[in-house]
């Protein structure tokens, strides 16, 4: 804003209390109180509420300053990405594609949001001049529809809960990073850190076989012969079916335990052969088993910590729908050999990162795919990262609480194909 006057400075700590507009220019001459409210204002720096009596009805506080809305499509209504929800004692209008967001005080003023005030009619203490002004602020932010938002595919292409996440989950002008956004540790001291270790399977744990990394360091193929070669396989050998050896080698070349510690805030980190956002790692790895030389069918959960397996009670039912729900991602008739469930201990993240921890748990879910493609590949084995999975199925499996963990991720597992095994494509 440049040097500030005396007089401005003055009008400034007025707008920093709740005080009204006409307050501003009693205090100040009106020709540069009105100059300040609109350099402010072009600047998304004011939050504006309208008032009744003493009873404040409605704020808006701008997200994105200078964005200047397209045109409502007639008849006007409201946009498809727009929701009402409650936050608190307030109820709240947002849009990922709005410059603004509204908060209403009174719930009498819902039904003109969702209408658009088109029954207009004086209500008992909410003037219709309020509902105007409701719904013109509605109009100026961008809360209503567009002709681009059904006739243009840049708008079409994206539902409204994926375009919600991704606006929520990025930085934008009302984040503040560390404070409501990012790692923040904003549970600290309200909830106890989830602990590293999964709290959950007892079941006597069966030891997997550990490779030998320096012979790995050996033989290994090179990295760039490793990425290259890399294929999403959807057949298997069911006559030579994965062996517990190789399962036990493939997951600890990607998602062992290296070392443990605890950050200075009191939470529980780790290193693991692939990336994770602040070294929680909240990701776990749950093998179902189909067929696997020395291995009982079943689900297991695999512990990170001993590179070991727990045996997870489920019935056989359960079993095939988790199966079912998963491969039905997959083009073909192979069912996997292993399905590698991963689940997400959001709380792990949750804990720290504010708005961010749930597209944070969808990169270190890539970030392993990743891993397991490439160790995969370099032990000749088939590999296929699926893009479907099934919830509900996980939840019912396994009996864990729904939000507590929940099934991210599947990724198929089995043994090459006799027909592959001596090609290099």
């Amino acid at each position: 804003m440049g040097r500030l006057t005396a007089e401005q400075r003055s009008m400034l700590r007025v707008l920093s209390t709740d005080r009204s507009a006409e307050e501003l220019t009693e205090r100040c001459p009106r020709d540069q109180a009105e100059r300040l409210l609109a350099t402010l204002s072009s600047g998304g720096w004011l939050i504006t509420t309208v008032v009744c009596g003493d009873r404040p009805l409605f704020s808006s506080q701008p997200l994105v300053p200078h964005r200047k809305p397209l045109p409502p499509a007639e008849p006007r209504r409201l946009s498809r990405f727009a929701s009402v929800r409650r936050d608190g004692d307030a109820i709240v209008v947002e849009s990922p594609v709005a410059g603004a967001e509204v908060s209403l005080y009174d719930s009498r003023l819902v039904e003109p949001v969702l209408t658009l005030g088109a029954a207009q009619q004086e209500r008992p203490d909410v003037p219709l001049e309020a509902v105007r002004l409701l719904t013109d602020e509605l109009a100026d932010s961008g809360f209503l529809a567009t002709a681009d938002e059904t006739n243009s595919l840049s708008s079409v292409q994206w539902s409204p809960h994926e375009l919600a996440f991704h606006h929520g989950s990025r930085l934008r002008g009302d984040h503040r990073m560390g404070r409501d956004f990012g790692g923040s540790y904003w549970a600290k001291g309200r909830f106890d850190a989830p602990p590293g270790k999964h709290p959950r399977w007892s079941a006597a744990a069966i030891e997997l076989p550990r490779p030998d990394l320096d012979r790995l360091r050996v033989q290994d193929p090179a990295l760039t012969e490793v990425m290259e070669e890399r294929r999403s396989i959807r057949s298997y050998d069911e006559d030579n079916p994965l062996t517990v050896e190789e399962l036990g080698e493939f997951l600890f070349r990607t998602a062992r335990m290296r070392a443990t510690g605890t950050d200075a805030e009191g939470l529980d980190v780790s290193s693991r052969p692939y990336p994770g956002g602040g070294a929680a790692y909240e990701l776990e790895v749950y093998p179902l088993v189909r067929n696997v030389r020395g291995l009982d069918a079943g689900l297991y959960h695999y512990v990170p910590h001993g590179h070991r397996l727990r045996p997870v009670p489920a019935s056989a039912t359960a079993l095939r729908w988790l199966m079912k729900a998963s491969a039905a991602g997959m083009t073909g008739e192979a069912t996997p050999q292993v399905l590698l469930v991963l689940a997400t201990r959001f709380g792990r993240l949750a804990w720290k990162y504010q708005a961010m921890g749930y597209a944070l748990t969808l990169k270190h879910v890539g970030v392993l795919y990743q891993s397991m493609y490439l160790a995969a590949t370099a032990m000749r084995l088939a590999p296929c990262a699926l893009g479907v999975g099934d919830s509900d199925a996980f939840a019912t499996a396994t009996g864990l609480d729904y939000f507590e963990e929940t099934s991210v991720g599947e990724f198929a597992l089995g043994s090459l194909p006799a027909a592959r095994r001596g090609s290099t494509g």
